[in-house]
């Protein structure tokens, strides 16, 4: 898949129009159709506003998987963060104290399953 049919389809999955992404990047919309036609390619400035906008990495948009990350979890952790980078301190406070709740719990678990064995 070439970088534009890449771009297309994303854009498509995120339910924007060319003329809606090309109003949020102020750009015009021959140039969101051209790049999706692979008729011209992006701008490294333009690529980092498109992946704000679907709040992703640059990898991701352009389709590069990280060899070094674990593949079984990196979509929901890649998630996680995105939320969490939104957050204000305290919200993040909040997030941590859940988190710090699920674990101890999931410890609690662990530790009966192995003495039920």
């Amino acid at each position: 898949m070439t970088l534009g049919e890449r771009l297309a389809k994303i854009r498509k999955e995120n339910n924007y129009r060319q003329k809606d992404l090309s109003v949020i990047l102020n750009v015009s919309q021959q140039v969101i159709s051209n790049i999706e036609r692979n008729l011209t390619a992006p701008d490294i400035e333009l690529l980092k506003a498109v992946a704000d906008v679907y709040k992703t990495s640059l990898d991701n948009l352009v389709g590069r998987k990280n060899e070094y990350e674990d593949e079984s979890g990196d979509d929901i952790t890649r998630q996680i963060v995105d939320v969490i980078e939104e957050m204000d301190d305290d919200e993040k406070k909040l997030c941590l104290d859940l988190v710090n709740q699920v674990y101890s719990y999931h410890c609690r678990i662990q530790k009966k399953d192995i003495h039920n064995v």
